[in-house]
């Protein structure tokens, strides 16, 4: 546990976590932002977030590695180089010449697939990734995240026949920066209203 309670510190220092009134996806607003797309100028730090996925892909049967375009990206390279486990990748659009591929890399019909995802707030990037996937013909049952924020992505997820794992739930992320005083009492009770009330289903799964 003590080795999480010091990556979540430094992934707060390294400015993976924001805090303030901040305008999310789709116009939404947050007290708590997550931009770990910051963590591949900090190779130390995204080293130790892989291999915190890479522990919880380990309980899991997969074939192949997929990240959820961008920020997961730099992720599961690091996964697949480090169990040696082969990735394919999902590109943002079609490619409009040569193959025409919409994923990129080795794969065959019936693999098992894990996805690999930075966070979870609606669960609306990662299915989109997973029906990409299955259409494709691979099997994906399983997602290795590094953050839920507990807005009812995961159920959302769960009701698509995807299981979500993750390194890191947003209250006990927010509690350990607590207890580290990265974070203030204020803070702490904006969050968990934030939580609250702004909670996702299958009808808006935007995120």
């Amino acid at each position: 546990m003590a080795d999480l309670e010091e990556l979540a510190v430094q992934l707060f220092d390294a400015g993976a976590v924001r805090l303030g009134d901040i305008e999310a996806k789709v116009g939404r607003r947050t007290p708590i932002y997550f931009d770990l797309r910051v963590i591949v100028s900090h190779p130390r730090i995204m080293m130790a977030v892989a291999r915190h996925l890479e522990k919880l892909a380990k309980e899991i049967n997969h074939d192949v590695l997929c990240g959820v375009p961008y920020a997961a990206l730099p992720l599961a390279a690091v996964m697949s180089v480090n169990t040696d486990t082969p990735m394919i990748m999902k590109r943002k659009e079609t490619k409009l010449y040569a193959t025409k591929r919409l994923l990129e890399g080795i794969y065959y019909k019936n693999q098992k697939c894990l996805v690999v995802e930075d966070v979870v707030t609606s669960g609306g990037s990662l299915l989109e990734t997973v029906e990409t996937l299955r259409r494709e013909g691979l099997v994906v049952s399983h997602a290795v995240v590094v953050l839920d924020r507990e807005q009812g992505g995961a159920s959302v997820l769960e009701a698509n026949g995807v299981i979500v794992k993750s390194v890191f739930s947003l209250s006990c992320l927010v509690n350990t920066l607590y207890k580290a005083g990265r974070i203030n009492d204020e803070t702490v009770g904006m969050i968990v209203d934030h939580i609250k009330e702004c909670q996702f289903g299958m009808k808006d799964n935007l995120d």
